[in-house]
């Protein structure tokens, strides 16, 4: 009797562990991915979660527009990140800037202005990550999903790596049947006046 009760508590618990589980993987993110999935320096991606296919495969990409090929200290600096797919219902993204050597924060992100409701900025351990809220998941037109952001460039001397990762979601409340695409971005301050 002893030994039945307690592979019945063990059975009990199995099943109310695999309950959470489910829950938690069928819930997803839809306030931003927790932070460090942008892909870059080591950090996983969005495949971490929605690994249904391999990244970057099939049609779809991510771009970010906006980044200029050399900086100026303390220049704002209008960002876009789209993601494209056919048939996408939900899109997501994470998207860090980061000095080249030693990954440390490149300056600032922030939602650009009216796009406050879709995108947020989350500090982990002096890193800053934007990724889309609520508001932010839904389609801007047919397939395409698009999150505008603000840069402020940094007064260090190296190069800066955007990195993001993004999720074309299929809009069913799984992992499954979701395509991730990731890309980066690299910028080098402007030369110093030769004077």
């Amino acid at each position: 009797m002893i030994a039945r009760a307690t592979v019945s508590a063990a059975t009990l618990c199995a099943v109310a562990a695999l309950g959470v589980y489910a829950t938690a993987r069928v819930s997803g993110y839809a306030e931003g991915a927790p932070a460090g999935f942008s892909g870059g320096f080591g950090e996983p991606s969005c495949h971490a979660c929605h690994f249904d296919s391999d990244p970057d495969s099939g049609p779809g990409r991510i771009t970010i527009a906006g980044v200029p090929e050399r900086f100026t200290a303390g220049e704002r600096y209008p960002l876009t990140v789209t993601l494209s797919r056919p048939e996408m219902q939900l899109g997501g993204f994470q998207l860090t800037s980061r000095f080249e050597n030693g990954g440390a924060q490149a300056g600032t992100l922030a939602p650009a202005g009216g796009d406050d409701e879709r995108v947020g900025v989350a500090d982990q351990s002096g890193i800053l990550y934007v990724s889309q809220k609520k508001a932010g998941t839904a389609p801007t037109s047919a397939g395409t999903a698009v999150w505008n952001l603000i840069w402020t460039a940094p007064a260090g001397d190296g190069p800066v790596v955007f990195h993001v990762a993004a999720n074309a979601g299929n809009g069913d409340g799984t992992a499954e049947g979701d395509h991730v695409h990731t890309t980066s971005v690299q910028t080098a301050p402007a030369s110093p006046d030769p004077r």
